[in-house]
């Protein structure tokens, strides 16, 4: 975070800016507040990309595009001005440091950090190719290591997968030199598995501390990304594959979002076949890239090339001793319930409030009708107010997983690995004019670094269980939600799952 120069706006759209978070490829990022305080992160895009016939209504149609990014490991998309003269996007402000300053600070992650880095930027990849977007701009300095894993950021104005090529009509490449693929580096039309390219030179930079194609000016690390082998000879031997797969000069040949997912998520060999989103055709290049100055890139010389990695080729993890558990990312077999919760203490204390002035009402009617009527406008009020309160609910989400149970409540996230838990229930509480669950992880004595958070932990300081509530409103929505959950807790949890006679009605 930087301090405002000479020339920064003092507000884009209904953000006070107070400070330079960076900059892109496609403009620069701001720190903005809303009027009630909310941070943001505002990135304005850049006069000369702004003014390329046909920006706007492609910026349209990707910001749309953008909002409907799911997943725990991105930053939500919450406004955009397409129409601005400058336009500008908006994305939640996560406050956390990114990958560039972690190593540059503490040097390469240790290889299961890697592991577990690699998982959760490949589910947010997922949800990004999913929604029809690729990011274009991957690097270190747009991942963000929070607490619970990693968060992918800065795809709020990433390309739509029917848009226009990386060049924009000013000539103005989108990409970061060293971190982009070969088709992105040639001014061709870019696809999924360029994130892929990516993403692999990134991982590489996490676990290594050097980028795969070394140093230098970006004439010279585009002409190494087009034209020569990356240095993997510093990547632990059970990541190289999965890494050297990423790193294919053809686009085709690289695996998929998903297909990465399961290789890092230990779901062992997978077979690599086409990704479901498929690639843009690609553009003729215009001007071939010359070759280099004729001067030294720092560091080492690049060791022989390892022989290549066959077409479509397993990938697999590879012999890794001590990898730790694998949190924060969905593979392949998990669940997901989402909902919405009422607040329920609110419409609780509400509904009590409300029967004094009502028994007032009902008492003083008789004797004092026209003092009732203030005690009976009180009352109808509280009752509203409880009213409203289960009616706008916060969403949250309830995920089982091979890696885990998640809880997601009110912007609070809670995890466990199942190797932590000793058991998980879920039971029915309330069965009709409102369907409700509560699902309860228990943990092992063992699992002492695992801390339940307040928001999970009705019984109070010290419980070693978290609990979270399921409400549902559509009785046929709650019966094949619940199936899905119970199911899945069948097949990951196993024996730590301790079914409850008490859901037989609810599953039908």
């Amino acid at each position: 975070m930087e301090r405002l120069k000479a020339g920064d706006p003092a507000a884009v759209g209904p953000y006070r800016i107070t400070a330079r978070l960076g900059a892109g490829g496609m403009g620069q990022v701001y720190l903005g507040e809303s009027r009630s305080g909310r941070r943001v992160a505002v990135k304005v895009v850049r006069p000369e990309i702004a003014s390329d016939p046909g920006f706007r209504a492609r910026f349209r149609r990707e910001v749309e595009a953008a909002k409907a990014v799911g997943g725990f490991w991105t930053a939500t998309v919450v406004d955009a001005d397409p129409e601005a003269e400058t336009p500008w996007v908006a994305s939640d402000y996560i406050p956390a440091p990114n990958l560039a300053e972690r190593v540059g600070e503490g040097g390469p992650l240790p290889e299961d950090a890697v592991w577990r880095l690699g998982a959760g930027m490949a589910e947010a990849l997922h949800s990004v190719h999913r929604a029809g977007l690729v990011h274009r701009d991957l690097k270190p300095a747009n991942v963000l290591l929070t607490e619970n894993g990693p968060r992918l950021i800065d795809f709020g104005i990433a390309k739509a997968l029917n848009g226009a090529t990386l060049l924009t009509g000013t000539g103005v490449a989108i990409g970061t030199a060293g971190f982009m693929s070969p088709e992105q580096a040639q001014g061709g039309s870019v696809g999924t598995a360029s994130d892929i390219f990516s993403l692999g030179t990134v991982l590489c930079f996490a676990v290594t501390g050097s980028m795969p194609f070394g140093e230098g000016s970006a004439a010279q690390l585009l002409y190494r990304v087009v034209h020569e082998t990356p240095s993997l000879e510093r990547v632990p031997e059970g990541l190289r594959q999965v890494l050297g797969g990423c790193l294919e000069k053809r686009a085709e040949r690289r695996p998929s979002a998903e297909e990465v997912l399961s290789a890092l998520s230990g779901g062992g060999a997978v077979t690599m076949a086409p990704s479901t989103v498929p690639d843009a055709p690609r553009a003729p290049v215009a001007v071939p890239l010359p070759p280099p100055p004729p001067m030294p890139a720092p560091g080492p010389a690049p060791a022989p090339a390892p022989a290549p990695v066959p077409a479509r080729a397993p990938l697999g993890r590879g012999p890794v001793v001590g990898r730790g558990p694998v949190l924060g990312r969905v593979p392949a077999g998990s669940v997901e319930v989402r909902y919405s919760m009422g607040h329920m203490r609110v419409a609780v204390a509400a509904v009590l409030a409300a029967t004094v002035p009502l028994a007032v009402a009902v008492y003083s009617f008789v004797d004092h009708p026209v003092a009732a009527a203030p005690a009976a406008v009180v009352a109808l009020a509280l009752f509203t107010l409880g009213g409203l309160a289960m009616a706008r609910g916060d969403a949250a989400c309830v995920r089982v997983a091979g890696n885990g149970l998640h809880f997601l409540r009110e912007g609070h996230e809670w995890n466990a690995t199942w190797e932590e838990l000793s058991r998980v229930t879920l039971r029915a509480t309330r069965w009709g004019l409102l369907q409700e669950f509560v699902v309860v992880g228990e943990l092992a004595p063992e699992a002492t670094k695992n801390v339940v958070w307040e928001r999970f932990r009705p019984l109070g300081p010290g419980s070693r269980a978290a609990v979270t509530t399921l409400r549902f409103r559509d009785r046929r929505l709650a019966r094949a939600e619940i199936r899905r959950l119970h199911e899945a807790l069948l097949h990951h949890a196993g024996e730590r799952y301790a079914y409850d006679a008490g859901l037989t009605g609810a599953l039908g």
